[in-house]
């Protein structure tokens, strides 16, 4: 349960307490018992030696079963184990005795409000403070409506975040450049092969920027030769062109490289564009216009298989319903894309076509091992029920969630034109399984290769391996407060301050995950280790990253477990990543804001 909800404390317990002693002017018999009866809260205090004093009939109502203990002189233990015993607290079940040593403990050191579900099912906040005397008077209030409205945010967040994920996969996935202007033609989103397609530009190609101002600081690096000479003129034409999209642009880049550019209008009055490398097709083409006519009509028909030499692009879900599909599957399979999303891939990979290729990736196989099938040929099913021969390869994506799965359907007479682009499709999807899409440093998955493979590494040699995890202090709140946008510019600023902290090559910062990093540090004893955590501290203190909910301090502060082992072929990494994460979790318990060596 959030603790949002713990920490919401309501009007401290030993103020009424006193205020009903005032009222009633402290006299020896309570009259104001009554008064404590009409509360709509449960109230009930404990003499110095933990042991109750009185309780309301709130309070009692909270435990119908539990009356013949409510008598003033019993200890908050025994009541609390015989509730336990009871069933009447669903927390304490399977660890009766574990549960009432650690209840004992918060009780008797009371803190923050705790958060307890009750055996109907409902929930009640309890707030516990020590009086003057040594007494203890507590206080708790159903918070049921709070936690239901808390759970179904917090499902809408997880929704939310899903639908982003998806489709940044998507787009990244794309073997063409994509990008995404919003109406005030001004830069969303676009992904990485556009950025690598415009080299010269990149720089500038960042959210926020306009589609104008990018286009300029090309013009002025030579990153469009067709415009030297006549710069504004291009630029003109090439602002109409993009504001009027109603038909392709064929563009020349630097080397003799060229693009073919499809925007289009979106309904919200922005405009999505892809960029495709045609640059065979156009070297082709220039070197067909040297060709005598009597060439003509071989080359048309060479441009007309070269334009129709398109792969079909499906992703999938791990039960292998469709998430989305490029174009392409319509001229292949005749299915508008529109119609095949959320549908079984058996719609068009038949059962009569073999095994499920799905599960030849979740068999025990080679398959498996590597995450995508061997390229095999397949009588697939059009939309009217012909059968087509197509080439099917599958990949899968692990994105540190569900599984995702890129399935790439080739016509068997283009096999050779686009074996290349499958290889591209599984280089790239091999480099975004390992980058972090918020941070673009490195992801779980690499983290844990790396591990295994620098523990391999320094069992052979005999040298020390050092680990730190990094926690971001009080995160939530930061979040809380600032908003997510502002959590993730955060997260960003704070991996980049990581990184820069390191200066090996052998080095690895990643995202470990939510606000936690871990530093692989190879070739590393406990000195230099600690070292490190501390300049690491040092360098996120130094950026004074505003956090205005921090009770450590104005800016964002880290918390540091360090570890550092020399390996051997019996021990297991797992140790030493067991060994950072507890020293980490004793940074934390000892104030945060520090580094602390595991033991």
């Amino acid at each position: 349960m959030p603790a949002s909800l713990a920490s919401h404390r309501p009007p401290l317990p030993a103020r009424l307490w006193q205020a009903l002693r005032r009222w009633f002017g402290g006299r020896a018999e309570p009259p104001y018992v009554e008064a404590m009866d009409a509360m709509d809260a449960g109230i009930v205090l404990y003499d110095a030696q933990d042991r109750l004093v009185l309780c309301n009939r709130n309070f009692r109502a909270l435990y119908p079963g539990l009356a013949h203990m409510l008598v003033p002189g019993r200890t908050f233990e025994e009541m609390l184990r015989e509730a336990a015993s009871l069933g009447m607290i669903p927390e304490a079940q399977g660890d009766i005795e574990g549960f009432v040593a650690a209840r004992v403990r918060q009780h008797r050191e009371p803190g923050m409000p705790l958060l307890r579900r009750m055996a109907d099912g409902r929930w009640r906040r309890i707030t516990e403070q020590r009086l003057a005397d040594g007494s203890l008077l507590a206080f708790s209030i159903d918070v049921t409506e709070l936690v239901t409205k808390e759970q179904a945010l917090e499902e809408a967040r997880a929704q939310a975040q899903q639908a982003h994920e998806r489709l940044e996969d998507a787009i990244e996935a794309l073997s063409d450049g994509f990008v995404l202007y919003d109406a005030d033609d001004r830069l969303v989103v676009c992904n990485q092969r556009y950025r690598e397609t415009y080299q010269l530009s990149a720089p500038a190609i960042r959210p926020g920027t306009r589609f104008e101002d990018i286009l300029r600081y090309g013009l002025a690096r030579g990153q469009y030769p067709a415009a030297e000479g006549r710069e504004m003129e291009w630029l003109e034409e090439r602002l109409y062109r993009h504001r009027h999209a109603d038909q392709p642009v064929l563009q020349e880049l630097p080397g003799n490289r060229w693009l073919r550019i499809e925007e289009r209008p979106t309904r919200l009055g922005g405009v999505a564009g892809v960029r495709v490398d045609v640059t065979e097709l156009v070297h082709r083409e220039q070197q067909l216009k040297q060709i005598n006519a009597r060439l003509a009509e071989s080359r048309a028909q060479l441009n007309a298989v070269i334009g129709t030499a398109m792969a079909a692009i499906v992703t999938l879900d791990e039960r292998g319903a469709i998430l989305s599909a490029n174009p392409a599957t319509t001229a292949i399979f005749g299915w508008p894309a529109d119609e095949l999303v959320g549908q079984s891939l058996r719609v068009i990979v038949p059962a009569d076509a073999g095994p499920d290729p799905l599960e030849l990736l979740d068999a025990r196989g080679p398959e498996a091992r590597v995450g995508r099938t061997s390229p095999r040929d397949i009588h697939a099913r059009q939309r009217d029920g012909r059968s087509v021969t197509v080439q099917l390869a599958l990949s899968r994506l692990d994105t540190g969630g569900q599984a995702r799965f890129v399935a790439l359907f080739t016509d068997l007479s283009e096999r050779e034109a686009y074996a290349q682009a499958l290889r591209d499709a599984n280089a790239q999807l091999s480099h975004l399984s390992e980058t972090d899409a918020l941070t673009g440093i490195a992801n779980r998955r690499r983290f844990d290769r790396a591990l295994h493979d620098e523990w391999q590494r320094a069992s052979r040699h005999g040298l020390p391996l050092a680990l730190l995890l990094v926690d971001v202090d009080h995160f939530k709140r930061y979040n809380d407060s600032r908003g997510h946008p502002m959590g993730d510019e955060c997260l960003r600023a704070i991996a980049q301050i990581l990184r820069n902290c390191v200066h090996r090559a052998g080095d690895l910062v990643a995202r470990y995950g939510g606000e936690e990093f871990a530093l692989l540090l190879p070739h590393t004893a406990e000195a230099e280790a600690m070292a490190m955590a501390l300049a690491c501290i040092e360098a996120v203190e130094q950026a004074e990253l505003p956090h205005p909910d921090s009770p450590l301090a104005t800016h964002v502060t880290l918390s540091i477990g360090v570890a550092s082992m020399v390996s051997n072929a019996e021990e297991s990494p797992a140790q030493l990543l067991d060994a950072a994460d507890s020293a980490m979790y004793a940074a934390k318990r000892a104030g945060r804001r520090r580094a602390v060596m595991a033991g």
